[in-house]
């Protein structure tokens, strides 16, 4: 039982998240502005890091520390990116 919601819990990540970095890129298409493109790429890195890790975890049997350890540092990665596109950004 838990494991299923833990899937469906990293479905509606992957789905959730990948709506936002679509709207996020086509507004940085639009607008042309490199901090909407680096918001988007932060939040890729954050879904990306977060449903891999499930992914590695189940289908490749590494194991529980190495794949937290994955996706902490990605999705770290994606919020430094995001805090950046926020705050460093001015255009």
């Amino acid at each position: 039982m838990s494991l299923d919601l833990l899937r469906a819990a990293e479905g509606l990540v992957l789905i959730f998240g990948g709506v936002i970095v679509y709207y996020a890129l086509r507004s940085s298409r639009r607008s042309r502005s490199l901090s909407m493109f680096l918001l988007a790429l932060g939040f890729a890195f954050v879904v990306v890091g977060g449903v891999s890790a499930g992914f590695l975890f189940e289908l490749d049997g590494m194991d529980i520390t190495s794949v937290e350890v994955l996706q902490a540092t990605s999705q770290a990665v994606g919020f430094f990116i995001i805090v950046y596109s926020l705050m460093v950004m001015k255009e």
